[in-house]
């Protein structure tokens, strides 16, 4: 088997712009063009590791961004809708002025922005350690209230958010906790 056989010659023909450009790069890797092209394109291009170029990094940051702000949309939404469900009555104008650019921002805190109150059972609920808060009568709410206001500071080492306190706020007695 001759020289011929083993390596097969192999022919193009390129356009001034790609042989001027192939030229440029191979003088930047101090190789022959010919070299260049055979250990840098097409020998990664045949054993797989030739690799798209990706899109231009402003396109794909805005596409993050864009991404980033409907996930605060839906996470804005669910927390209005749960609002409702619990107090039977949409957000107040300033809670809503108020609590959605919190949500934008918080959307890379990651801090919590569940509401400690649970309509069904009647009670709060630390959203970072479940602890239970209950009543049986108007005072023991009131007294509950501020219990669970001590417990932030106290347990958890920061002050009540914004969704928190517009919650205790906004939370009345109906009755005693389940």
């Amino acid at each position: 088997m001759g020289y011929d056989k083993r390596n097969p010659p192999f022919t193009f023909r390129l356009g001034l712009y790609r042989h001027s450009k192939l030229n440029r790069l191979a003088a930047l890797n101090k190789m022959p063009a010919v070299e260049f092209l055979r250990q840098k394109i097409l020998d990664p291009y045949l054993a797989g590791e030739l690799i798209e170029k990706p899109k231009d990094d402003l396109a794909i940051e805005m596409t993050k961004l864009k991404l980033q702000k409907i996930k605060a949309e839906i996470e804005y939404l669910q927390l209005k809708n749960k609002y409702m469900e619990n107090f039977g009555a949409p957000m107040s104008a300033s809670a809503t002025r108020i609590l959605k650019p919190q949500i934008a921002s918080t959307q890379q805190t990651s801090q919590i922005t569940m509401s400690p109150y649970d309509a069904k059972n009647n009670i709060i609920q630390c959203v970072e350690c479940s602890q239970l808060f209950r009543w049986e009568n108007k005072d023991e709410f009131l007294k509950q209230k501020y219990e669970f206001e001590l417990h932030m500071t106290n347990n958890h080492n920061r002050a009540l958010s914004y969704l928190e306190k517009s919650v205790l706020d906004d939370l009345r007695f109906s009755g005693a906790s389940l």
